[in-house]
C-alpha cells in the first residue's frame, strides 16, 4: 500500500518549513498529487525526488491543476519564509 503525506507531514519527514513545501508545490518543484481538493504527497515520489532531483510523476500526474491550492496569504507566508530562512543561512 502506498503511503501519502500532508503538507504538515511531509515538512516534518523532510525537517522543512511547511510554507517552503508550499512554496514548492504553488511552483510545481515537488510532485503531489490534488485528491478532492488536499493536497497530497506519495512517499516513494518524494523518495525518487530526493534521489534524483527531478519530477519522475506518473502517467496520472495532473500537471494542468488550475490555480486556488493555497491562499493568497499561504503564498506570501511561504515566500517570506524563504527570504528568512536564507537570511539566516547568509549570517551563519
Amino acid at each position: 500500500m502506498e503511503i501519502y503525506f500532508t503538507i504538515e507531514e511531509l515538512a516534518a519527514y523532510l525537517k522543512l518549513a511547511e510554507p517552503t513545501i508550499r512554496k514548492w508545490v504553488f511552483n510545481r518543484e515537488i510532485p503531489f498529487h490534488k485528491i478532492k481538493g488536499v493536497v497530497r504527497f506519495r512517499l516513494s515520489e518524494i523518495e525518487n525526488w530526493i534521489n534524483t532531483g527531478t519530477k519522475d510523476l506518473p502517467d496520472d500526474y495532473n500537471e494542468n491543476i488550475e490555480g486556488g491550492l493555497f491562499e493568497e496569504n499561504e503564498l506570501e507566508q511561504a515566500e517570506n519564509t524563504e527570504a528568512e530562512e536564507a537570511k539566516a543561512g547568509e549570517s551563519e
